[in-house]
């Protein structure tokens, strides 16, 4: 009888045993059908889609998976963010999701939009930075298009490590990111972007301009901060060297160089006409106070304006006033400098009459 109880004791552990391996292995064979079968199905091309079934889909650096299945869902891209968790998780695909620009189907299959996200190299962002660029207004512009953080980008400008990582000697990168069409992954760090304008720069003001500053006896610095003034004073290519002319001219007699450029750098509410109040601001960008260049650039010159305070015009003037037409008349001496002046007074008196009629 105890024989009896224990051979169906025995029985009983044996089919539980059987019913568990059963259980693990029809698991593992439905987790392998999953995978093999409907992971790895084929899905309609994206090229075959039309404009309005696809959609242009970031993923910003640093987000988690259900960041990315809310973003996913929000965007009309998945119907459901929980199941897409699931589905990320099961396949393993959670750990491999990459940061970056992607065009994905509308309404597509979990499996479909996991593949893509693994698979496919995001898309960069074109981005032109263009010249004479305050530091704000490159955040701006960036920020626009990519998932960066204003705070981040300003303090690794001025991050004196990166400075001489990247053969700066400055304590600012703030006008040595070189204004150009640059092509970003949204997954790009702060740090990193402004790397690769900063690269930009070096590769352009190579061995030979750095020669041509020696010759003048000026540092790169001092180069970037005359061409972003420069930059600030003119966007015609035929004036750039002779308004470079002027100002190394002054800077050779010691003279103010009284930039307008500078004073709107320094007020609140500019670019605007300047006042004669705006000239008596205390601060050391002041050129109307202060002699010399100012402590650093103003905004981000371009490669024009760099040449141009590197190669000034063979020309003696002294002086400068904008003519109206969106140009400059220089002058040798304060009376010639005088009457160019009062002619703009005429001029804007004449277009003021104009407007009021």
């Amino acid at each position: 009888m105890a024989d009896g109880s224990q051979r169906t004791r025995n029985l009983v552990k044996i089919l539980v045993v059987v019913s568990f391996l059963g259980i693990l292995l029809g698991a593992s064979f439905v987790a392998a059908f999953y995978k093999i079968v409907l992971y790895n199905a084929p899905a309609v091309e994206l090229e075959t889609l039309p404009l309005d079934k696809k959609l242009r889909i970031t993923i910003p650096k640093g987000a988690s998976l259900s960041d990315i299945a809310h973003i996913l869902e929000e965007s009309g891209v998945i119907d459901n963010s929980r199941t897409f968790i699931y589905a990320a998780q099961y396949l393993g695909a959670d750990r491999h999701l990459k940061a970056g620009q992607y065009l994905l189907p509308l309404r597509g299959s979990n499996h479909q939009i996991l593949r893509i996200l693994q698979s496919s190299t995001p898309q960069s962002i074109r981005i032109t930075i263009t010249e004479g660029k305050k530091l704000g207004d490159i955040i701006a512009v960036l920020q626009a298009k990519l998932p960066i953080d204003p705070s981040v980008f300003a303090a690794a400008v001025s991050d004196t490590e990166l400075c001489r990582e990247l053969g700066i000697a400055d304590t600012s990168l703030f006008g040595y990111m070189m204004p150009n069409t640059y092509f970003f992954d949204p997954g790009t760090t702060e740090k990193e972007i402004i790397r690769i304008m900063v690269r930009e720069f070096t590769a352009f003001f190579d061995g030979e301009l750095k020669q041509r500053a020696a010759a003048l006896r000026m540092t790169p610095k001092q180069i970037v901060t005359l061409a972003s003034i420069i930059e600030g004073e003119t966007s015609n290519e035929e004036e750039r060297y002779t308004v470079s002319a002027v100002y190394h001219n002054r800077l050779k007699n010691n003279m103010l160089l009284q930039a307008d450029p500078t004073i709107q750098f320094i007020i609140k509410d500019g670019p605007r006409r300047l006042y004669f109040k705006d000239l008596d601001i205390d601060s050391p960008y002041n050129t109307y106070k202060y002699s010399g260049l100012p402590p650093g650039p103003i905004n981000n010159p371009g490669k024009p304006s760099i040449l141009a305070a590197l190669y000034p015009a063979s020309v003696d003037y002294l002086y400068m006033v904008a003519d109206g037409t969106g140009k400059h008349r220089f002058s040798r001496t304060m009376e010639e400098h005088l009457e160019a002046r009062k002619q703009l007074d005429r001029l804007r008196q004449n277009i003021g009459q104009q407007n009021s009629k």
